[in-house]
């Protein structure tokens, strides 16, 4: 087995620890935007039954208007 360079090893432990601040990092931004995109979930529902609602009452009104 071959002898274990010390300082080699301590890059390598360096490396290891930015990797771990990196993944810790990455998984704050992944929570950050998966929070973002369940608002946007719930604006979308809100914005297609306004458009619904809205779509009817003109429906509505034209019939009226035209004796549809």
């Amino acid at each position: 087995m071959a002898d274990v360079d010390p300082k080699e090893f301590g890059a390598l432990e360096a490396d290891v620890r930015n990797l771990m601040k990196e993944i810790h990092l990455l998984r704050q931004d992944m929570k950050v935007m998966k929070e973002t995109i369940d608002q946007t979930k719930g604006g979308i529902w809100v914005v297609m039954a306004f458009a619904g609602t809205v779509g009817g009452a003109i429906t509505m009104g034209l019939k009226r208007l035209f004796g549809g």
